[in-house]
Order: C-alpha cells, then sequence, then structure tokens
C-alpha cells in the first residue's frame, strides 16, 4: 500500500474512539535512561503528507548488513533504548527510529492526541521503510518496538487493527519487547492471526500496565494468536515493562544473544545463527516457549 493511499484512510480514522493510547507505555525513569552508553544519533528529517517533519534517528553501523526499523515506547524515545540498540550496530544492523509525535521530547507533542498518536506512528514508519529501501536497496529489514511500538512493528509484519492492513512484504522479522496489551477497539482477537513474519516476543513476569494489562499474560497475544512457526517467547521471571531497559547483567546478556541471533537468522538468511537459536535453552528464571 502506498503512502498516497494509506493517509486519506488514516485520517478517517483519527475520528474513532479507540483506547487510551497513555496506557501503552510509560517512559524509562531518567536514572534508566541516563545509565545507557554512549551512543550519538545522526538525523534526518522526512516530509509526511500532512505537514509534518519526521526526525528520524539513524545509529549507523561501521560494517552494514542490515537495517533494524524501530518503534520507541509511548512517551519515550528513541535514545532511552540505547543500551539495546547499540548491540545491535555493533554487530552489523543499522538502526533507524523516527521520534514519535507522543515522545515527551517530540517539539510539538502538545499538539497531538492518543488517537493522532496511533495513527502518525503508523505513517512515521511506512515512511521509515522506504527511506531505508531508498538509501539501502537491497538491505534486509527487521522492524523492532517497545510496548506500544511492538505493535507498530507487528502492524508492519501483517497484523490487523481497526485501520485494516498495513504490513510491508520487507519486514523479515519482528522483534517485540512486551506489547500494548489486547486494547479494546484496536486489537481484536483476530488482529495477529495473519501474522506469518518470524517473530521473538520477549516480556516477564511483572510486566504489568495498570488499568490496562493487570495480568502478564496478557503479553502473550501476539505470541499465542499469531500463525504458527518460527515464534519465540522468552519470559523472565518479574522481568517488568521496561525490562529491555532494565534488566539485570546476566538476563541482558540472554537478551542480547536471542536478539542478535534473531536479527542474524531472518533478517540476513544465517543458518548457524538459527541453530543456535534451535539449539538456546532458558537459564534458571527465564522460561522459553517455541510454535
Amino acid at each position: 500500500m502506498s503512502i498516497r493511499s494509506l493517509f486519506p484512510r488514516l485520517a478517517l480514522v483519527m475520528a474513532l474512539a479507540v483506547a487510551p493510547a497513555a496506557a501503552f507505555a510509560a517512559p524509562a525513569p531518567a536514572a534508566t535512561q541516563e545509565a545507557a552508553p554512549a551512543f550519538t544519533a545522526g538525523h534526518v528529517d522526512l516530509s509526511a503528507p500532512d505537514g509534518r517533519t519526521i526526525d528520524l534517528n539513524i545509529w549507523q553501523a561501521a560494517d552494514e548488513r542490515g537495517v533494524v526499523v524501530f518503534s520507541h515506547g509511548f512517551n519515550g524515545s528513541p535514545a532511552a533504548y540505547a543500551r539495546i540498540l547499540s548491540t545491535w550496530v555493533a554487530r552489523g544492523f543499522t538502526v533507524v527510529a523516527p521520534l514519535h509525535v507522543d515522545s515527551l521530547r517530540h517539539p510539538d507533542h502538545a499538539d497531538y492526541n492518543n488517537q493522532s498518536a496511533f495513527t502518525t506512528r503508523i505513517v512515521d514508519l511506512a515512511l521509515t521503510r522506504d527511506f531505508v529501501r531508498q538509501t539501502r536497496a537491497g538491505r534486509p529489514i527487521i522492524a523492532a518496538g517497545h510496548s506500544f511500538g511492538s505493535l507498530m512493528s507487528l502492524i508492519g509484519a501483517g497484523a490487523v487493527t481497526v485501520v485494516g492492513p498495513q504490513g510491508d512484504p520487507d519486514v523479515k522479522g519482528v522483534i517485540a519487547f512486551s506489547s500494548a496489551g489486547d486494547l479494546p477497539g484496536l486489537i481484536s482477537p483476530d488482529t495477529y492471526t495473519g501474522v506469518h513474519t518470524p517473530t521473538l516476543m520477549i516480556t516477564g513476569t511483572g510486566d504489568l500496565v495498570p488499568g490496562y494489562v493487570t495480568d502478564w499474560t496478557g503479553h502473550r497475544g501476539p505470541f499465542d494468536r499469531s500463525a504458527p512457526g518460527d515464534k519465540m517467547l522468552l519470559v523472565v521471571e518479574g522481568g517488568d515493562h521496561s525490562l529491555v531497559r532494565n534488566a539485570d547483567a546476566d538476563d541482558f546478556a540472554l537478551i542480547v544473544t536471542a536478539t542478535t541471533d534473531w536479527l542474524e537468522a531472518y533478517g540476513l538468511g544465517d543458518a548457524a545463527a538459527r541453530a543456535r537459536l534451535a539449539a538456546l535453552t532458558a537459564p534458571d528464571g527465564v522460561t522459553l516457549e517455541t510454535r
């Protein structure tokens, strides 16, 4: 679907009464964000059909093998995820991440409501993938995100919400840290059934979003209800909604291993990486499921 045909439909959907977006993710505590390693992004401005300027953060891999299109959590920002993103860049995966309008760091944050936070994200990510295709032709694209950003990444992989199909066949795989939960009016029982794209979901037994996800198992939806085949779920005992940012050293090392092997296995088609994933075992305090 072209961005020109997509935008009018999204403008219409902005009037729908979807679930409040404020529940999708809380921003990381300042101390957690400041603890991230030094990580400097370049910036490119993209023009959206509604006249917005999209600030695209780009962390360029020295020896680029693939590209991760990353969507941050609600109210967050790409820089808050430097701890994990820097490991992917070091392994040859350039990270390209738009600053969405719901970010508290977005200069026009106050001009947008919860509905536009959803619809503008779809446009942001479609334009970001177009940018990758234009500037890095032939590079494989992996979609990744946290919380609300995970939902957006899954939409690019075939998840169908109230706005209808918005999948991109160039998305080779998904890495989803937590999820947005089953938001009424936005996600249906069939939302994930069309997701055939390889998907790695990472969550924890303390992964709660007050008022929306009161039982961590609510984050299982993308794993349990997507098409079987090349799906993996890692659950960290006690891991909370900010696990991707605040995991302890051992859990973070496992996250790095699983995600980088996922990038290589499904982004690059690396058989050795797929074998490592098949042989991956969960240490104490972590459960691993595949389907």
